[in-house]
């Protein structure tokens, strides 16, 4: 009875299908103007001339070789009709006008759409899409005209705004401004991708709720994530590598609470991690190798739980601006692994028997004076180290993993191509100006206390 009655409900409300209709190029738009909703449209191999907009649900797909090319003016693909798929496709040529918002694809006011397999080059965006809830973005290439690291560059490879329950997957993205940009988007789901060599953010946030990043690779981008004013996230299994320059993240949080971070390895990035106003968020399991600094923490943030992750050979594992800090290093049971605490576990339980602070005086300092990071490695500050261990009173915050770990929590990380070379201690000062370095640093340490 229950398949009697799935037969009636797929007759009555199933999208009607028809033959796939040949199209040569030439007679796309005369194809998509005469089209039936649910008919498909197949291109044959040659160049199509885009700007046509497609008006009725159809499936577009395109046999090897065919080729949708705006010529350099507006969009090659405007969609315009809700359930419409477009596959196997190649798309190029769009024009450059960024207040039309010029794409190789562009969606408007279209739900449960579907991109699959397309090629995107050439172009200003590669995906636009506003008010388009349930969008599918999955197998897909797109690249854009912005050179790596140009943060004056226009265009976003895929563009969202306003589009809940959204799914990008097992795309790869690059030379664009930013790879992923999302706003207001609700319930997203970024699975898989690959997005690298941008002009700007791998992937970009603003105002969004809810939103899961899975098992991407952020690479060789200005920042490989920066996420701004979003809650409620879960950002699991991801790589933050190779992101390196003067004012480089593998992730940002700017105004991003109640968030869980899990399993991600953050590798070779001039700062791992960098928290603002970003509260309540629980990072878990994560690697921080190789990094310039592993977590740059301000003032404003309050109630994160670092516990579980391994910082390894960074060259500031912890900087904060605050000597007084809600944000907990371990969650009273376990902490985390750091590769430069000679830790001891005479009872053999895995966790080191003495608390471990992770903030150092010169870290804490350089953080204010930025000048100071080229002495990073001088014999001062190698002494100033040892003064801390010896007087607790020079540290210059309260923060303190009470259990750190013996072993790693996870396994390091051998850098993987990309073009970068692994990142390089800061050299060593000259040694005429150590005593004086160590002197400054005192100073700066005692003021900071009052």
């Amino acid at each position: 009875m229950r398949t009697f009655l799935w037969l009636i409900a797929f007759a009555v409300f199933a999208v009607p299908s028809s033959a796939a209709t040949p199209v040569s190029p030439g007679g796309l738009g005369a194809a998509l103007r005469s089209a039936a909703r649910g008919d498909t449209l197949l291109l044959s191999p040659g160049t199509h001339p885009g700007g046509d907009t497609v008006r009725v649900a159809v499936v577009l797909r395109g046999l090897p070789g065919a080729v949708v090319d705006a010529g350099h003016r507006g969009s090659a693909l405007t969609i315009a009709a809700a359930g419409t798929r477009i596959e196997d496709l190649a798309v190029c040529g769009s024009g450059r006008d960024i207040m039309n918002t010029d794409a190789g694809v562009r969606i408007l006011n279209a739900t449960g759409v579907t991109l699959r397999r397309l090629v995107i080059e050439d172009v200003l965006y590669g995906i636009y899409a506003e008010r388009a809830t349930g969008l599918l973005v999955e197998d897909c290439r797109a690249t854009g005209r912005v050179a790596p690291g140009d943060e004056r560059g226009e265009g976003n490879g895929i563009h969202l705004w306003y589009c809940d329950d959204v799914r990008v997957t097992r795309s790869e993205v690059r030379n664009f401004l930013d790879a992923v940009y999302l706003s207001f988007v609700n319930g997203g789901v970024v699975e898989g991708n690959r997005l690298e060599w941008n002009g700007r953010y791998g992937l970009h946030t603003m105002y969004c709720q809810g939103n899961r990043l899975l098992g991407n690779r952020f690479a060789l981008n200005v920042a490989g994530c920066a996420l701004m004013f979003a809650n409620d996230l879960e950002i699991t299994d991801n790589d933050f590598v190779h992101n390196r320059g003067a004012r480089t993240y593998g992730l940002l949080l700017r105004d991003c609470s109640s968030g869980t971070f899990r399993n991600n390895r953050l590798v070779d990035n001039t700062v791992a991690m960098f928290l603002d106003n970003s509260n309540r968020n629980r990072f878990e399991g994560n690697l921080i190798q190789d990094n310039g600094w592993g977590l740059l923490l301000f003032a404003s943030c309050a109630g994160n739980v670092f516990a579980g992750n391994s910082f390894i050979q960074n060259d500031y594992p912890v900087a904060l601006d605050m000597r007084r800090t809600s944000n907990t290093f371990d969650d009273g049971q376990s902490g985390n692994y750091w590769s430069e605490n000679p830790a001891f576990d005479l009872d053999g339980d895995g966790l080191s028997d003495a608390p471990h602070g992770p903030v150092t005086a010169f870290a804490f300092v350089s953080k204010q004076y930025p000048d100071l990071s080229v002495l990073a490695k001088s014999p001062a500050v190698a002494a100033l180290g040892v003064a801390e261990r010896v007087f607790p009173a020079l540290r210059p915050s309260e923060a303190v993993d009470r259990h750190p770990l013996v072993r790693p929590a996870t396994r390091s990380a051998a850098l993987d191509g990309g073009g970068i070379p692994p990142a390089r201690p800061a050299p060593a000062a000259a040694a005429g100006f150590g005593t004086a370095t160590l002197l400054a640093a005192l100073a700066l340490v005692k003021g900071s206390r009052r």
